[in-house]
């Protein structure tokens, strides 16, 4: 799987479900986190954004699950 199809089905699962993300997920984001950390600064310029903005939406899907 791609990390954007990835995050999206979090994200997806998130919004459907009542409990949020279980902790299997938090783990599958966290690490398509930091995979997109070290890709990211190996692409070019131009393929940048994309994968930065895929990596801030990780990041807040991570900062709303951990939020009372």
């Amino acid at each position: 799987m791609t990390l954007d199809t990835v995050i999206s089905g979090c994200v997806v699962y998130y919004l459907e479900s009542s409990d949020g993300l279980d902790d299997q997920r938090l783990a599958i984001v966290k690490d398509c986190v930091q995979d997109l950390d070290d890709l990211t600064i190996q692409l070019e310029a131009d393929c940048q954004p994309y994968f930065l903005r895929l990596r801030e939406l990780g990041e807040m899907l991570l900062h709303v699950t951990s939020s009372p």
